[in-house]
């Protein structure tokens, strides 16, 4: 595979996908299809809406895995983990209220959390294997709890994310093995072992999103280190009131 795309490529492929998978959950899903009344649409029109909502998910099903690989290549290139940590904790902690004004129409919600506390969890459990130089046991236990946590506190991601992170750290030096784990482990996410599941919308665009990564050529390029943190926030915000100017138009 032709390794074509330098670091800030790959994320600003990702930051399009995510975008695309949020217009459909906030504004298509949210500001429209689930405040709609009977007479607003046709049958055909709302079930018109209700595919395109979910071309649109399928398509942001290519942005995690691509978050996820750019996380550990930032944590085996950065001097300072802990300031990686830190900025990652502190737009987390930015995000939460205006992704849940985006998902739930509340400035707080413990229904789900933020995918950025997914990438922080994620840091730590790959700071941990790390510590313990690389030891399996520490790696299962580190891997297990971690995951365990993000379920619990219902993290955006959650169990799929600490998978993914920790695969693209153990298997950092062998890429055909990375990317042959990475399917299988996204093809076990899916939790459709039949045909069916080789064949979903959403399998099939994490297996893109693999291809993509492969096609990464190890260089920076563009210096956007701030980038996917501010875009973060400030899309869903947009987003959201987006979808509440729909609201009253609707009204």
């Amino acid at each position: 595979m032709k390794k074509i795309f330098s670091g800030s490529t790959l994320k600003l492929i990702a930051v399009c996908a995510m975008l695309i998978d949020h217009v459909g959950v906030v504004v298509l899903k949210n500001g429209i299809a689930l405040k709609a009344s009977y007479s607003m649409f046709s049958d055909e029109q709302f079930t018109t809406l209700l595919n395109t909502i979910d071309i649109f998910n399928v398509i942001g099903a290519l942005a995690f895995p691509v978050f996820c690989f750019l996380l550990v290549e930032g944590f085996m290139h950065t001097h300072d983990v802990k300031k990686y940590f830190l900025n990652l904790l502190l737009f987390a902690v930015i995000s939460e209220p205006i992704y849940d004004l985006a998902n739930c129409g509340h400035l707080f919600s413990v229904d789900q959390q933020n995918v950025i506390f997914t990438l922080l969890l994620g840091l730590l459990a790959i700071c941990i294997m790390k510590k313990s130089k690389n030891s399996l046991p520490v790696a299962v236990i580190a891997i297990l709890a971690i995951s365990y946590l993000s379920y619990m506190c219902m993290l955006d991601g959650s169990y799929y994310g600490i998978g993914l992170i920790s695969i693209f750290y153990l298997c950092y030096e062998k890429p055909m093995l990375k990317y042959i784990v990475t399917i299988i482990f996204m093809f076990v996410c899916g939790l459709d072992f039949t045909l069916n599941g080789l064949f979903n919308g959403y399998f099939i665009m994490s297996v893109v999103s693999v291809i993509v990564i492969s096609m990464y050529n190890g260089k920076r390029g563009m210096k956007l280190k701030y980038f996917f943190y501010l875009f973060y926030p400030v899309h869903l915000l947009i987003l959201y009131l987006i979808s509440m100017g729909i609201d009253k138009y609707m009204l």
